[in-house]
Formats: structure tokens, sequence, C-alpha cells
């Protein structure tokens, strides 16, 4: 079964059976889809989500690049925010932004940073604005079209003109 398969048939037992969501996730060999998968257990885990948290932290510091380390790392912020872990929520946010600046393709760091706005959407107006200036100060309007497209959105979803994208499906 493929990583995607196996965070798919995680996202399903999560809510059911936690304990066999676990086992699956630690069978997935893709770290981004392992990471995804984890955030889904966090998600619905009876207990404190924090222990799946690690695991999906561990997990998106294990993908091949600086990109894919930055922007999973939203499934689990996101996941802490809907619990009402917002502290938590916070310091991974603030931990992923340090992260997106060493991407070192622009068009992918403002890839990265729209995932990390989309999960600051639920923690806060305080961290939304943060991220829109992350974006805004690291890819500037002069730059690649993805900066350009991401700036605009950015804007939109600040101005509550578009909603931005879902996490868990």
């Amino acid at each position: 079964m493929s990583s995607s398969a196996k965070r798919d048939l995680v996202n399903n037992l999560a809510r059911s059976d936690p304990r066999e969501a676990l086992e699956v996730a630690r069978e997935i060999y893709d770290p981004w889809y392992r990471a995804q998968a984890y955030s889904w257990i966090a998600r619905f885990t009876d207990g404190s989500p924090l222990d799946a948290v690690s695991h999906a932290a561990s997990a998106a510091n294990a993908c091949k690049d600086k990109y894919q380390k930055t922007g999973v790392r939203a499934w689990e912020i996101a996941a802490l925010a809907e619990r009402g872990y917002l502290t938590e929520a916070r310091d991974a946010l603030e931990t992923a932004l340090e992260y997106s600046r060493e991407i070192p393709q622009l068009s992918s760091r403002a890839e990265a940073l729209m995932l990390l706005l989309a999960a600051a959407y639920r923690i806060g107006n305080d961290m939304l604005v943060k991220v829109v200036q992350e974006l805004r100060d690291s890819c500037g309007e002069d730059s690649h079209w993805r900066c350009k497209r991401a700036i605009k959105e950015a804007s939109k979803i600040v101005s509550n003109e578009l909603k931005p994208r879902k996490f868990f499906w």
C-alpha cells in the first residue's frame, strides 16, 4: 500500500480506532504523509494530542527538503488549534516560520507560507497577520508569479474575501 493510501487509511481510522490508526501511521514510509497521518491522529485522539503532534513534527523534520519540512507542519498546527492547544499551535507556527526562511526558492517558500497561513487562520488574527507579513517580507511583489499570487490570496484571506484551504478532508 502506498504512503498516501496508508495516510488515507489513518484518516478513516483516527475517529473510530485511534490505536489501529497509530499502528498504520508508524508504517508510513514517506515522512510527508506520515506527518499528515499523525496530525489526523492528534486531531481525533481522546487524550492529549501532544504525543501525536510530536511524532508529526519528527516526521516533518525527516522530509526531503526545506519546503516539505516547513509546509507539512501546517497540518500539525491546524490540529493543535482545532483541539484548543493555541499556545502549542503558536509555538509550532513560530518554529515553522523560522524554517520557512531557509527555503531557497521563493516560489516554494510562498507555497509553504500559504499552507502556514491557512493554519494560522485557525489560531487567531495576530498569527494570521504575522504570516502575511512574513510572506510579504520574504517574497516581495516583484518576484516569482507564485509569490505574487500568494500575496494576493493572503490579502483576500485577511479581508475574509477568501477562505483558506481545508487540512482535514
